[in-house]
């Protein structure tokens, strides 16, 4: 399964593969973005869908594309660099 961001209105979905991300980077990078988005969580065994909605107004499909390549990126790092 891959993973993706997709845009929809005023918020961007993440679709994330469990088998690659550990659940605790996950939960961190929830943690973190929820002081700037409101953030949802549906998972099941093997994906998390993580709905990211700015809490700022975005003005740009763009825009919150990056959010959520950020999003993603940020995991990476906290994989990388093991900060839990």
């Amino acid at each position: 399964m891959n993973d993706d961001v997709v845009v929809n209105e005023n918020k961007v979905e993440l679709t994330i593969n469990s088998d690659l991300y550990p659940e605790e980077v996950i939960n961190k990078a929830i943690e973190e973005y929820s002081e700037v988005c409101e953030v949802e969580d549906r998972k099941n065994e093997q994906i998390h869908k993580v709905i990211l909605k700015p809490k700022q107004v975005v003005d740009s499909k763009e825009d919150l594309e990056i959010i959520g390549y950020e999003f993603m990126n940020y995991l990476l790092y906290l994989i990388k660099n093991k900060v839990l």
